[in-house]
Order: C-alpha cells, then sequence, then structure tokens
C-alpha cells in the first residue's frame, strides 16, 4: 500500500477504533463485573481525563506543570461546599468549579508567561502555587474543615444531585467525561499544532507570527478549567475530600506520571498511561496496605525514570515506533 493511500486511511480507521473502544468500555457493566473492578475502571478513566487534561499544556504545550492537583482540589472544593451551603446541585457546581478551575490557572499562568518563565522555573511555580492551595484549605478550617476535610451528605439515589446507588453510573458518566475531553483536544487542532511549535522552538515560533503568550495561557486556562470538572467528580463519587487527596502534590505527580508514562505527545497517551498504571497503583495499595505509606509513588517515580530514559516518548510513542518498523517492506 502507498503511503498516500496509508495517510488517507489513518483518519477513518482512528474514528472507528476509538468508536469501538466508546463502545466496549461503555458495554462493562452489563458484564456484571465485580464492584471493586467496576471502581478501577472509574479510576482508570478519572487519570485518563485527568492526564489528557494535563496533556494539554504540559505535552502539547511543553509547560511542565506541578500544580494541576491544585486545580482539581479548588473545583472539588468549589463544588462541594456549594452543595453544603447553599444547596446547589453539583451538576451546576460543575460549571463553577471549571470558571475557578480557569481562574487559578490564569492567576499562575498569565504572571509566568508574562515575565518568560518556562521549563524548571513554571514547574516550580506551580509547585508553589499547589503547596500554597494545600496550606490555605488546610488553614481555613472553619470552612473547609482543615486537614480532617469534609463529607458532602449521601441521600441516597439523587442523579439530579450528582448521587447514585451504584458504581455504574459513576462508570458511564466519566466514561462521557473521558470520551469528551479527547473529542475536545482532537478538535482544537489549530491550538495543538501552534503549541507543538512553541514546545519545539519558542523563539522560532514567536518569529513567525505565533501569539506565544495568547496560546500558552489558552492551553493553561482551559486545562485548568477541565481539571476543576474532574474535581467535582471526584468528590461526588468519594463522598470525601481532604486538602491532601484533593489537591496534594501526590495527586499532580501521578497526574503527569500517566501522561508521561502513556506518551505525552500523543492524544491517546494519557489513556494508556492510566490503563497501565492506575491498576498498578491500585494493587499496591492492597498489597502493601497501610505498612508501606507512599511505596507506590516510588514505584511510580522508578517508572518513570525508565520510561524517561527508554522509551521518551512513552509507551505510545514506542508502539508507533514498532508499527512504522513493521509497515515499511
Amino acid at each position: 500500500m502507498s503511503e498516500k493511500k496509508r495517510l488517507k486511511m489513518r483518519p477513518r480507521s482512528g474514528w472507528a477504533a476509538f468508536l469501538t473502544l466508546i463502545v466496549a468500555l461503555a458495554l462493562v457493566p452489563f458484564l456484571g463485573p465485580p464492584p471493586y473492578v467496576t471502581h478501577v475502571l472509574i479510576l482508570v478513566l478519572l487519570f485518563a481525563y485527568l492526564g489528557t487534561a494535563w496533556n494539554l499544556i504540559g505535552g502539547y504545550g511543553g509547560q511542565l506543570s506541578l500544580g494541576h492537583g491544585a486545580f482539581f482540589g479548588l473545583g472539588a472544593y468549589t463544588s462541594t461546599l456549594l452543595f453544603l451551603n447553599y444547596g446547589l446541585s453539583p451538576w451546576i457546581g460543575m460549571a463553577i468549579a471549571a470558571g475557578v478551575g480557569a481562574g487559578s490557572a490564569a492567576l499562575i499562568g498569565y504572571p509566568c508567561f508574562r515575565f518568560g518563565l518556562r521549563g524548571p522555573f513554571f514547574a516550580l511555580a506551580t509547585l508553589a502555587f499547589g503547596l500554597i492551595v494545600v496550606e490555605l484549605l488546610t488553614a481555613f478550617r472553619e470552612i473547609t474543615g482543615g486537614s480532617l476535610g469534609i463529607f458532602p451528605p449521601y441521600l441516597g439515589n439523587v442523579p439530579h444531585l450528582f448521587q447514585f446507588a451504584s458504581k455504574e453510573a459513576y462508570y458511564m458518566i466519566i466514561l462521557a467525561m473521558w470520551a469528551l475531553i479527547v473529542l475536545l483536544v482532537r478538535a482544537m487542532r489549530r491550538t495543538r499544532y501552534y503549541l507543538v511549535a512553541i514546545r519545539e522552538d519558542e523563539e522560532a515560533a514567536a518569529a513567525l507570527g505565533v501569539p506565544v503568550r495568547k496560546y500558552k495561557l489558552l492551553a493553561a486556562v482551559i486545562s485548568g478549567a477541565l481539571s476543576g470538572i474532574g474535581g467535582t467528580f471526584y468528590a461526588q463519587y468519594f463522598s470525601y475530600i481532604n486538602p491532601e487527596s484533593a489537591a496534594g502534590l501526590a495527586l499532580s505527580v501521578e497526574i503527569l506520571t500517566v501522561a508521561i508514562f502513556g506518551g505525552m505527545y500523543g492524544l491517546m497517551g494519557p489513556t494508556l498511561g492510566s490503563a497501565v498504571l492506575t491498576p498498578i497503583s491500585e494493587l499496591l495499595r492492597i498489597w502493601l496496605g497501610g505498612t508501606y505509606l507512599g511505596v507506590h509513588l516510588m514505584i511510580y517515580g522508578l517508572l518513570l525514570i525508565l520510561v524517561i530514559v527508554f522509551m521518551p516518548r512513552g509507551i505510545l510513542g514506542k508502539l508507533e515506533e514498532v508499527l512504522k518498523r513493521e509497515l515499511e517492506f
């Protein structure tokens, strides 16, 4: 088959594979898996969603963010506090959480990009922002519950308040969220091209007329908004949040790890990374229990080092390399 025909068929085959995957995943609840298997699949999709959101600024944009847990946590606390104090449905709170996530991303992103912070300097700025958010959520205990966290009240099967009696309902919601974010990022074709140009050579992109600061800030704001939405889902699914679990550095590391491990230069890279790492993480939690707290993060770090050294483009990049080599005959 000629290269021209292969390139023409690729978009159609990509759509077919994606739709097949969605249909297959949507059929999972009807197979009657054990509740814990459903729980693990929910976490896989949640971190695939969060990794895809992070990848917009961290992968395509090349701006290593260590503070995405902060956007996620602010979204979780926003919708939960609105529900607790004002009876506002988390479905509406989710939209407000998106605004808070976008606003906080702009708050840290604008001065960074305005003064040309990038690389390790941007990473440190986002790390500091995340630590500040955790400290604020801990300090204002009268509002946030401090280090003890807060428990959204469980009212039973109340769909309009984002509460369901079965895990299958949450599974279908996070599946829809994951599918929509993949489609959204795919639709941002022009933005992604600009971001990749900025990532590869920011000065050359600026010289060619690319509005560098505009697109970096746009990517950060959209990524922050999507992370805030993910925080609302997390709060409703677990019915408990505290500063460390919902906004801590460990969460930020897990988010970026699934993207880097799977391949942060491809649309489905974070999903592939989550499909591999999240089940491993959950199995380690069960196996180690509370005996060796934090060991799973050490293993995460080791896997990340191995991927960076031996597969710098992640699993997805390695698969593409192997397939390309096999097709060249």
